[in-house]
């Protein structure tokens, strides 16, 4: 009996560590979950106001100190709001969309125009319910299939023609309200998210969505925390003992190490199924930019063989595009990080312009053979162009 005693006390710290490790876990998620549902969700994920980066691109309008004025559609019969979503939201969390316009005709609906980051040429449409007599509206867009991914670009279509100018003074995503059990189902999806290859991965990894609610670090930081803590309360500690702390930490540690190598394995076999047995220009085409890269071979064979001064026009100048661009096309002397055609001065006869698309404020005048934007020309010949964009010859500055 003695012996059994004996045994049962050496076993005791193990069980309570167990105790401990469960109760940690279970904590963590238990404050998180009460820290979302207690307000923690708006300092987490804010509210995401356009109303600053709003700017008419189809149409006639000016900013104002409340909000965007549109005067007049374009020669569609539309006006088209656009601004760009930097943070990228996720749709599934921002699926609140709220909007005034003032001045519009009851008669008129408005069109939700979006762009995601997984197909940055294709945009989607949907018609919005009317607005109140304010001009507010609101929509959940939870039910709309195509509202997914990340959003890049987010606008507003405006059907002409208009009777008084309009005033968009408000464009706003916030995220929808989540109960306990949505909580719960973000936390399982975001612990088990593939993380694919990216322009960082060879020095980072985030194991998570970037904008995680449940990002797997601070989770582990609270597990092993919490564990400690518990531990040290059921077995108050009478001279100190590191042992039992340390393994607390080595496991949180090895859970990441696991969820990582698993993004890996992932990551080998998707590597694996796309580049496997391919040449190296099949390789090329495979890639991530394998659009891009087939656009410039057709943009590269009408180019000399001499290595000749090229300007590289993209809406994002310093975005992958624009630099891709650059290396695919070298050893021609490219120059990215130009947001606008040069002029006249800084762009000579027989230099190369290459606009990617989208660029907008651009249009190529055939009968005069000139690029022409508002306040500006330059004398060019158009020698190809796709739906990813054009290369023009400079004949003229």
């Amino acid at each position: 009996m003695t012996g059994t005693w004996s045994g049962l006390r050496r076993l005791r710290p193990y069980g309570l560590w167990l105790l401990a490790v469960a109760g940690g876990a279970l904590a963590s998620v238990l404050v998180l979950l009460l820290f979302y549902r207690l307000g923690g969700l708006s300092i987490v994920a804010p509210p995401v106001v356009l109303d600053g980066e709003l700017q008419v691109v189809a149409g006639q309008g000016q900013p104002t100190p409340t909000g965007l004025e549109i005067r007049q559609p374009g020669p569609q019969g539309v006006a088209v709001v656009q601004a760009p979503v930097q943070r990228m939201v996720r749709a599934a969390l921002y699926s609140h969309l709220s909007w005034r316009v003032r001045g519009l005709e009851p008669d008129r609906r408005l069109h939700l125009a979006w762009v995601t980051l997984a197909e940055p040429r294709k945009s989607r449409e949907l018609t919005l319910p009317p607005t109140g007599p304010d001009g507010i509206g609101e929509l959940d867009l939870r039910a709309e299939p195509h509202w997914q991914g990340r959003i890049a670009a987010l606008g507003l279509i405006v059907p002409g023609p208009f009777s008084q100018p309009l005033l968009l003074d408000r464009l706003e995503l916030r995220p929808a309200s989540l109960t306990f059990g949505d909580l719960l189902r973000w936390a399982w999806e975001e612990w088990t998210s593939f993380e694919d290859w990216s322009q960082r991965s060879i020095n980072y990894t985030a194991g998570a969505p970037l904008d995680a609610l449940f990002p797997s670090v601070l989770m582990v930081a609270l597990w092993v925390g919490f564990g400690g803590l518990l531990y040290a309360l059921l077995d108050p500690p009478r001279r100190w003992k590191l042992t039992p702390y340390a393994a607390l930490f080595l496991l949180g540690w090895l859970v990441l190490d696991l969820r990582w190598q698993w993004d890996l394995r992932l990551r080998l076999e998707q590597t694996v199924e796309r580049f496997a047995s391919k040449n190296e220009e099949e390789r090329r085409l495979a890639a991530l930019d394998g659009d891009l890269y087939r656009f410039l071979l057709e943009v590269r064979q009408r180019l000399p063989e001499r290595s000749v001064r090229l300007f590289i026009v993209s809406a994002d100048p310093h975005g992958f595009q624009a630099g891709r661009a650059r290396y695919h096309l070298l050893p021609h002397n490219g120059y990215a990080g130009f947001s606008r055609v040069p002029h006249a001065g800084e762009a000579r006869a027989g230099d190369y312009v290459l606009i990617l698309s989208p660029l907008n404020g651009v249009g190529y005048n055939r009968g005069s053979r000139a690029l022409e934007w508002q306040g500006g020309r330059l004398p060019a010949e158009l020698l190809y162009v796709a739906a990813a964009g054009a290369l023009f010859r400079v004949s003229g500055g």
